[in-house]
């Protein structure tokens, strides 16, 4: 009887201490949330939301959710349900509606003890993830790290890899990944627990050294769309940042295509 004990009492700890809520970790500007036809209220960091919840995010407002383990950073002008928040023995299974707007995410790879299941429905598309970090606006798709599946309502589907952009159009068809930028680095493991979710939260920006160059501007979904959502032409030649930059500003193209000539060349 005694070993019996022991066993179920191993079981007990080796489950995350995550509960079906997500929680508010993150709120700048209008945030607000409703659960379940109630009135509409303002979001507050900590305070737990059940399955069946919209959060909406007003002008210049973003907020972030901690969900199972992984994080959502929804953006300004963005509505997003959380439709399902499950936690069994040995899975966590979330499922987000995404109604406007974009959504940033940072999903907590499966372990030999846990299997992750992430997906995002919009509009157009759905985003089916096993542990990655991605932007998807409900159509549009770039992958930080990882891999991600990009299938639209006519069950047809691409896999994008970290550093890839891909696009599922109203007409029926997902482009093919284009890839983008350098894949990022993974910043919730499989093996990490509750200590990495907070760092992503305590991090305090550096004061520069003084005389060091300013740090490269980074990619994100709304830069990379107006690139190769509009089908932009690639500007050729120019072989730095900085003499690509000043080619484009002399003919007033947006910075976004300048980003794009130096990844892609």
């Amino acid at each position: 009887m005694k070993s019996i004990l022991l066993f179920f009492f191993w079981v007990a700890l080796s489950v995350p201490a995550w509960s079906e809520t997500a929680i508010f970790r993150e709120v700048q500007g209008k945030v607000e949330y409703q659960t379940k036809g109630d009135d509409w209220l303002p979001a507050k960091v900590g305070v737990e939301i059940p399955v069946g919840t919209a959060v909406s995010t007003g002008f210049k407002s973003n907020t972030a959710l901690e969900i199972l383990g992984s994080v959502v950073y929804i953006k300004p002008l963005t509505r997003v349900v959380i439709d399902q928040l499950a936690l069994t023995s040995g899975k966590a299974k979330t499922n987000l509606t995404l109604l406007s707007g974009k959504v940033k995410a940072e999903v907590k790879p499966s372990s030999a003890t846990l299997e992750t299941s992430f997906n995002v429905k919009g509009p157009t598309a759905t985003a089916s993830v096993r542990g990655t970090g991605f932007e998807f606006d409900g159509e549009n798709l770039l992958v930080n790290h990882g891999e991600v599946n990009l299938a639209n309502r006519f069950n047809v589907n691409r896999s994008v890899q970290g550093g890839e952009y891909s696009s599922a159009g109203k007409t029926g068809s997902i482009s093919p990944p284009v890839p983008v930028k350098p894949a990022e680095k993974q910043v919730i493991t499989a093996k990490g627990g509750s200590e990495e979710v907070d760092a992503l939260f305590q991090e305090t920006p550096t004061a520069p050294v003084p005389g060091t160059p300013p740090p490269p501007s980074n990619f994100d979904l709304s830069q990379v769309i107006s690139v190769f959502g509009d089908q932009l032409i690639i500007t050729q030649g120019g072989t730095t940042v900085s003499t690509i930059t000043q080619q484009l500003k002399d003919i007033q193209t947006p910075i976004a295509t300048v980003l794009a000539t130096v990844v892609i060349q």
